[in-house]
């Protein structure tokens, strides 16, 4: 599991600069591809916890080249909620999945060291340079428990 944290420190850093500083509608930080939403979330439970009211607005997307993806949830906190997985077939032109296998949580007490649980379950997305789009994640971290996200974006283009 250190070897999986240890690739996390560098993406959970680049968020929290992208998330305070703002970011231009598509961001590349070495090979990573970074868009940046605003908008809402409906709903956000993970490890028996709701956040949903505790989000900021914001969510990050971040493309890595061998095919990974996160989706990068900011709390009111500082806090980061992660979804991230493979990316899979595009079941149409403006749509995607993301077939999830981890679900990462940011540690206000260890920040360098966030919790990562094994899951699986998908995130299905739509394109947010054509209007609002959902981003919605529903799986089971491997002990059993359901996590789920929504989150609509406010229709205007990645900043």
């Amino acid at each position: 599991m250190a070897t999986i944290r240890k690739g996390i420190a560098f993406p959970l850093a680049a968020l929290s600069m992208v998330l305070a500083a703002g970011a231009a509608a598509q961001t590349k930080i070495g090979e990573i591809v970074v868009i940046s939403v605003e908008g809402t979330c409906g709903d956000l439970a993970v490890v028996g916890r709701r956040l949903g009211g505790e989000c900021s607005g914001k969510l990050l997307n971040f493309t890595y080249p061998d095919g990974r993806v996160g989706f990068y949830f900011g709390l009111k906190s500082g806090a980061i909620v992660t979804f991230s997985g493979m990316d899979g077939d595009n079941p149409t032109p403006d749509s995607d999945v993301i077939h999830l296998d981890k679900v990462i949580m940011s540690r206000s007490d260890t920040p360098d060291t966030p919790d990562v649980y094994a899951a699986t379950g998908t995130c299905r997305f739509g394109n947010p340079y054509k209007g609002p789009a959902t981003i919605a994640c529903e799986g089971r971290l491997t002990d059993g428990r359901p996590f789920t996200a929504a989150f609509t974006t406010n229709g205007k283009p990645p900043t």
